[in-house]
Parts: structure tokens; sequence; C-alpha cells
């Protein structure tokens, strides 16, 4: 297991239909819902926090302003990759991708809004090719789609996500990738773990990616607002309290705006992006 000061938690979006996004997450992903009122549905796997949709009146298009690339579902095994494969291909789902990054297997898909998502299961770490400074290289090719859909033969019905699978990484949207990874970096003290002139991966710990930032859209969205279609805040938990106030700490030392009690922080990144703290 890798090393890291903290973990990612659920993802909230902002939804113009909400009705028809919990359907979808429930019937293409298997999330079940937790909690839900006429405004917000809680979705995930046992009592765990996966994805908060939010209801908005916002008409503007999800792809019009910075924000979520996609999230992304770390599934506990690959046999469990497989069988949501098997599911996928079955009842005839639209895949945008899917791709072996050698230290992972990939499945890319998009809601019915237009947010990107990401299902991926993890290579063991002692495959992965680390550098001697802490990177991390990757590759994009083909998955073995054969292999893996065999491998997932016998889904059982209805499908569900698998106990264990949680928030692996949450890849953004921005104007500027260099400047954002830097924001991360002074704030999260998370470290670059692999670079293109328009794209950046950090990680806490070994890890080899918490957080991206690519800068693929251009440089002509508009900035995150609280009601705005797409990405309403994602999270991350610490499980240690001084780990949780370096990060306070560095907010502050940053100048950032925060809304804080005892242990949930939240403060604006860059390209108005929220992001909410807490400590367990």
């Amino acid at each position: 297991m890798y090393q890291s000061q903290f973990e990612l938690g659920h993802v909230a979006l902002n939804v113009k239909n909400l009705e028809l996004q919990s359907l979808y997450y429930q019937q293409v992903l298997g999330m079940t819902v937790l909690e839900q009122t006429d405004q917000q549905v809680d979705l995930g796997v046992g009592q765990t926090l996966l994805l908060r949709l939010l209801k908005t009146e916002r008409p503007e298009a999800v792809k019009d302003s910075y924000g979520l690339y996609h999230f992304a579902l770390l599934l506990p095994s690959r046999k469990d990759l497989g069988q949501l494969f098997n599911y996928l291909i079955a009842n005839q789902v639209p895949l945008v991708g899917a791709s072996d990054h050698d230290y992972s297997e990939a499945i890319y898909l998009e809601d019915t809004e237009g947010n990107g998502i990401e299902v991926y299961q993890d290579r063991p770490m002692s495959g992965w090719d680390v550098r001697e400074d802490g990177r991390i290289v990757g590759d994009t090719r083909p998955i073995a789609e054969q292999e893996l859909y065999d491998l997932g033969q016998g889904v059982a019905l209805p499908y569900r996500l698998p106990q264990g699978t949680r928030m692996g990484h949450v890849h953004l949207s921005v104007k500027n990738s260099g400047a954002s990874s830097r924001f991360y970096q002074d704030l999260l003290g998370v470290t670059d773990k692999f670079r293109l002139p328009s794209a950046v991966w950090l990680a806490s710990g070994d890890y080899h990616h918490h957080l991206a930032v690519n800068q693929w859209a251009g440089q002509n969205l508009a900035d995150r607002e609280s009601d705005l279609p797409g990405l309403a805040y994602y999270t991350i938990y610490y499980d240690q309290a001084d780990l949780f106030t370096a990060t306070v700490k560095r907010a502050e030392g940053m100048g950032l705006e925060l809304t804080s009690d005892e242990k949930e922080v939240s403060l604006l990144t860059t390209d108005g992006i929220l992001l909410k703290l807490f400590l367990r």
C-alpha cells in the first residue's frame, strides 16, 4: 500500500436533471443511494459516500467552464474492472475510451451531462516505472480488451460497484497547468510525478497521482461559480490533526480566503474551483 498524507473523498457535481443523473450512476455504475432530497442525492458503495449530486437551475454546459476533467473511482482488483467492462459492453454503454497506463488500467465514460468519469484498477506498485527522483512514468496504450472481458465473465446482476471502491484521484481542467501545479504543490505539499507541457500529475507520498491538472480545453473558458453545472467541489480527508493544521496554515500563508469550523475548511483554488478539507 502506498504512503500518503491524505485521501481523496467524495466529489460533488451540480446537475440540471437530478433524477436522470441519479439513475445514470445507479444503473450504469452500480452506485447505491445513501440519502436523497428534492435538491440532493448522495451515492456510494455500502456506507461510503463517493458522489454528491446537487440540483442547479443554471443552463450552461459542463464544458463551458473550468473544473472537472474527470473523477476517478479506484476498484479493488482487476477482476472488478473486468466485471464492470463486461457489464458496460453487454448493455451497450458508450465509452469515451479505455487505456493501459502501465501503473493502471482504466475505462473512461461521461455521464448524461458530460461530466468525465474514470474507473480504474492499479497494478502492483512493484511493477511501476518509478525513477530515482520519485517520478512515476506511465503510458497510454489500448487495454487488453479480450483478456479483461474474459476475466470479468459471470458478473452478478443487478450490477453493483464492489465494496472497497474509493475515490482514487481527481483530474481538473484549468487555464494554466503550470500555475495550477505550483499552487497545489504549495498548498497540499504534493509533488510533481509526471508532466507534459500542457498537463501535470501530482501526488502525496509515493502514489502515481491524487490530482492532475490540464489546460487542454484552452484559455477562454469561464471560471467556476458555485452553482454552475459540473464540479461543485471535491474533498480531501486527513487522519492526522497535525497534517490537517499544516495545510490550513499554508492556505492562510498563501492569502487564501477560508471558510472553516474545527474539522472542515473550504477554500477556492485556481480558476474558482472549490476544495473542502476534512479532519476525520
